[in-house]
């Protein structure tokens, strides 16, 4: 195998990771995670506005971290860019509260945030894309907040 197609196949790799951890397995196949609908899309879409915005035991709650991961990924997508200037991190939690058009806007804009990355990381060279890391920090954030998001649930159901 060439060092090209090894680079494409782990473009391909993460670009199905992704998608995975956003729109949970497929039917019939493996998956990465746990449950096949663990995805990032059904967690939030079975939650509502009010739900998301609860912040049990002062807890960023699933609306902040809903945030957060939309403004990580269109932070890697500018960066990768070369947009490299300082970013307000903490601030992409804020506000921790939505009402139901809120909390609609920012799912649909993570998916929009998600699809914009996936494009970028798609257009790079494969050189590109292995000097960028490979979008494995991306991946492993959004597990990351998925895993906190899907414990959050619990305590606010």
């Amino acid at each position: 195998m060439t060092q090209e197609s090894l680079i494409q196949e782990l473009l391909k790799q993460t670009v199905d990771l992704l998608r995975e951890t956003y729109e949970g397995g497929l039917p019939g196949q493996g998956t990465q995670y746990l449950d096949h609908a663990s995805g990032i899309r059904n967690t939030l879409n079975a939650l509502t506005a009010e739900q998301a915005s609860r912040r049990p035991g002062g807890h960023p709650s699933i609306a902040a971290h809903t945030r957060h991961m939309n403004f990580h990924l269109r932070v890697t997508s500018e960066w990768i860019l070369g947009d490299h200037s300082k970013r307000d991190w903490v601030g992409s939690f804020e506000p921790q509260t939505v009402d139901e058009e809120e909390w609609a806007a920012i799912k649909r804009e993570l998916e929009a945030s998600r699809l914009e990355l996936v494009r970028v990381l798609s257009s790079l060279t494969p050189e590109r894309f292995a000097e960028e890391g490979a979008a494995l920090g991306a991946s492993t954030h959004l597990a990351y907040h998925l895993g906190a998001i899907r414990q959050l649930m619990h305590q606010v159901r």
